[in-house]
């Protein structure tokens, strides 16, 4: 009779830790398939970052070009204001 029960409550045992294995087992699964998918975001988001950078560098070349040109019209609208007398 005890070694029966000893039998069933080993079982039991041996069957409640399958059960929390396997649970522990797809939680792990689980987790391991959103750090999959947050990696795949962070590529994405650098990939966009890296374009918005190249966006911005054209646009402060261009910016710097415009300025420039602003400046020298300036200075060729100064010279001919100053050749000019009464």
């Amino acid at each position: 009779m005890k070694r029966t029960v000893t039998i069933l409550a080993g079982l039991l045992l041996s069957a409640s830790l399958v059960g929390c294995s396997s649970t522990e087992a797809d939680k792990m699964q689980t987790l391991t398939n959103k750090v999959d998918t947050l990696a795949e975001q962070v590529s994405a988001l650098q990939g966009q970052q890296d374009q918005i950078v190249s966006a911005v560098n054209d646009s402060r070349a261009a910016s710097d070009a415009a300025y420039q040109e602003a400046m020298r019209a300036n200075k060729r609208i100064d010279n001919i204001a100053g050749s000019y007398t009464k």
